[in-house]
């Protein structure tokens, strides 16, 4: 018996289609078009992030929920809700920020009010919190809200971690596997053996029931005096409010599958258990379409109510807007790279045939806080590595800076030139090349303006525009830099910057007023931005052109003037030699308004620039850059225990197919390989087997 609504159904779609056949060719497109283009809300998810990523970096993190039918539109530079997105969509993927340890956007009173209603109203929303050190703000501000809704979820501030693990990473810290709670039938009913999750906080529940995964049986926290176990804590848990869906997990454990804007913590000897993460993810994604699953999580409780007064930094109470500002675009994700792009044009000869192999060391070592130079016996050591190892290439910190005879005394100049000699001397009998590097944190000889943050705070940094760094300490330090490569033409093949030091710079960053009078004067230039607006203070310049809809035009403004300025630079050094490559050691990797504008001021098109980052999965984000006009090569970094491996399959993959070759710091007290050395020649001898 059919119900009497169908009937009336049928007859309206039949009037459709006839209105369809009567009407011309252009007119039929034209409403099949408008059809095809016509997501049903169910199908549609909101990616929000606070730290306003590169969009490549984000590619890892919507993949997953692709692949299970989601069409993910992600708006970067307006990561707050409006009211039109409830119409819209039915899933938010909601990454937090990093403050305040880190700049960047945060959480607002209109955000939790617009949250409310979200799941009020039958959507899912998914809270990705930052784990690893940062973003304790948003995870305060988050933990009211989940108190104020009655889900029984708190999310923790302590990292967990698990020394019985012996999966190395390329961080150098290896994070507790996790396991998936059988939760009702397909898809998280199904079973998961255990599978790497990137790095997580502890969740507490008020019920087990509401966890939809856990950690290892091992894993603890670092407490104040002494750590504290945590066995099988969990990492991702969820709660039914009203008709609506909450799930909390860590914004790393979502962005597992690829590269995030810090680097990822895949097991290098064990790639292939990121199938489980992926499944598990996937599962995850499936389950937030199917409301008949969710009720094998219990329902929110009575809330309490919901209290700002008293967050560690004040949260902003702006109501929330009706709809994003003009200027900002949405864009599709994931992004799909070209499979032509990806490897880089124009590379040498030994780089294709060997790949990059490089012992990053630096020339001097730190005794008692100060600067030394190597020994002799320490250097000949160093070259025995370098044959042993079959390394290609030497890099690491060469104090340039040093030799700025207007700043530094005579004896410290004097002890850079002894040691460079001694270098020379050594490295010119091997077939090893040297990158001699700047540390961009030992730029600036005098002080200056801080680097400002999202809220107006001053930072570490110094400010990206500060006059004595780029009129005095930059081109100081690049000149003696290329004077050296000009005196050593068969020796020094590049020069580098190292920016993977605590000073470098985000995208919640920079607002400092040097920075600040050159993006508005692009700004007011192009009619965006009028009179007024030179005077704002520093907390007040982020939040008007985020509201404004300029943080695009403001942040491009800023990229390129790093671009002219690295332009300059470039320019400077191949006037003393035309034949030199340029070098990078960064944090993570390129994805900021500086690092990106200082690889576009010193790409050239007839070689590449060399990267060396942590980061295991580059081959795609690094063929979305090449597609943007950035020519790159990259080695990832190795930790000498990833190197004992039985099966080298995945060690050689990550190495020669992902990357172009490696990068290995055992110096390097703050690096990935730091407390788990090898001796040189057992280190040498496996360094050997690792060949194209």
């Amino acid at each position: 018996m059919r119900r009497a609504g169908e009937g009336a159904v049928g007859r309206s779609a039949g009037l459709l289609v006839a209105a369809l056949r009567a009407a011309g060719p252009p007119v039929r497109l034209t409403a099949l078009l408008l059809l095809a283009g016509c997501q049903p809300q169910a199908r549609r998810l909101l990616l929000l992030d606070m730290a306003l990523s590169e969009p490549a970096l984000l590619n890892g993190t919507v993949k997953p929920w692709r692949g299970e039918g989601y069409a993910v539109e992600y708006r970067r530079f307006y990561p707050h809700l409006a009211r039109s997105d409830l119409a819209r969509y039915h899933v938010l993927l909601f990454l937090l920020g990093r403050e305040p340890e880190a700049p960047s956007d945060a959480l607002t009173a209109g955000d939790l009010a617009l949250l409310t209603e979200w799941v009020l109203r039958g959507g899912v929303v998914v809270l990705g919190y930052d784990a690893d050190g940062e973003g304790y703000l948003d995870r305060w501000t988050a933990n009211r809200w989940l108190e104020f809704v009655g889900t029984g979820i708190s999310i923790g501030d302590r990292l967990l971690e698990d020394t019985v693990t012996r999966t190395p990473t390329t961080t150098g810290r290896p994070q507790p596997w996790a396991e998936a709670r059988t939760l009702g039938d397909e898809p998280l009913g199904s079973v998961f053996s255990p599978f790497p999750l990137d790095r997580n906080n502890v969740l507490a529940t008020r019920d087990s029931s509401q966890l939809l995964a856990f950690t290892s049986r091992h894993a603890f926290v670092r407490a104040p005096r002494t750590p504290a176990a945590r066995p099988r804590a969990g990492v991702a848990a969820a709660a039914r409010i009203g008709q609506g869906l909450v799930v909390v997990i860590s914004r790393h454990a979502l962005g597992a599958l690829g590269p995030q804007f810090r680097s990822t913590t895949a097991p290098v000897q064990q790639l292939d258990a990121l199938e489980r993460t992926r499944d598990f993810l996937a599962a995850l994604a499936r389950w937030t379409r199917r409301p008949a699953e969710w009720a094998h999580v219990p329902p929110a409780a009575r809330g309490v109510p919901l209290s700002l007064a008293q967050a560690p930094v004040p949260v902003e109470l702006a109501p929330p807007v009706m709809t994003p500002p003009g200027g900002v675009d949405t864009i599709e994700l994931p992004l799909v790279p070209d499979p032509k792009l990806a490897r880089a044009t124009n590379t040498p000869e030994w780089l294709r045939q060997q790949g990059m192999r490089v012992l990053w060391t630096p020339l001097f070592v730190t005794r008692d806080g100060r600067r030394a130079m190597r020994s002799g016996a320490a250097l000949d050591s160093l070259v025995v590595l370098l044959d042993v190892g079959g390394f290609n290439l030497v890099a690491g910190d060469a104090g340039p800076e040093s030799m700025d005879s207007l700043h530094v005394r005579w004896e410290e100049r004097d002890a850079v030139r002894r040691a460079w000699g001694d270098a020379v001397k050594r490295l010119q009998p091997t077939s090893v090349a040297w990158i001699p590097l700047l540390d961009y944190g030992n730029a600036r000889h005098a002080a200056a303006d801080s680097s400002r943050g999202a809220r107006g705070e001053a930072l570490a940094a110094p400010c990206a525009f500060d006059s004595l760094l780029w009129a005095e300490g930059l081109p100081s330090a690049y000149g003696a830099l290329g004077r050296l490569a000009a005196e050593q033409r068969t020796l020094v093949i590049a020069l580098g910057l190292d920016l993977g030091g605590p000073r470098s710079y985000s995208m919640g960053q920079e607002f400092c007023d040097a920075a600040w009078r050159r993006g508005l004067a692009v700004l007011m230039r192009g009619g965006a931005a009028g009179g007024g607006w030179d005077s704002l203070p520093y907390a007040a310049r982020y939040p008007a052109l985020r509201d404004a809809g300029l943080l695009p035009r403001y942040y491009r403004a800023l990229e390129d003037e790093v671009a002219a300025r690295a332009t300059v630079l470039r320019d400077r050094v191949l006037k003393q030699r035309r034949d030199l490559y340029f070098a990078f050691r960064l944090a993570q990797t390129p994805s900021d308004w500086f690092t990106l504008g200082l690889l576009r001021g010193f790409g050239l098109p007839d070689r590449p620039l060399l990267l060396f980052t942590p980061e295991v999965w580059t081959r795609d984000l690094l063929a979305l850059h090449r597609a943007r006009g950035f020519n790159l090569v990259h080695a990832v970094a190795l930790v000498p225990p990833s190197l004992r491996a039985r099966d080298w399959s995945g060690v050689k993959r990550l190495v020669f197919d992902e990357s172009d070759g490696f990068w290995l710091a055992p110096e390097d007290p703050a690096g990935p390989a730091s407390g788990r050395r090898l001796a040189q020649d057992s280190l040498g001898r496996l360094l050997r087997r690792l060949v194209r």
